[in-house]
């Protein structure tokens, strides 16, 4: 992942606002996955198209917490939805 990676969400992710919380489900499996407030702001800047670099920026301005500290929690995220194919880094 390099500070452009941009990432895509496949047609076959659904997400909803429940109750401050994402939940997003995969059509083709079936599972269900939840972020919170948070991972929720991640994610809409993930569906917006925003690069990692971007990503990281914005939400250091959104929430005090050390920039070192908030790439690594936003890179484990991105690897996490990764993994679980919710989403996919687009090929620059």
């Amino acid at each position: 992942m390099t500070p452009d990676s941009i990432f895509e969400i496949p047609v076959h992710i659904v997400s909803r606002l429940v109750d401050g919380d994402l939940v997003l489900l995969d059509l083709e499996s079936g599972v269900y996955f939840g972020l919170d407030p948070v991972g929720a702001s991640a994610w809409t800047h993930i569906s917006a198209g925003v690069p990692f670099s971007a990503i990281c920026l914005a939400m250091e301005e959104e929430y005090e917490v050390e920039a070192d500290i908030l790439e690594q929690d936003i890179r484990e995220l991105l690897a996490d939805l990764e993994k679980l194919n919710l989403i996919e880094m687009r090929q620059n």
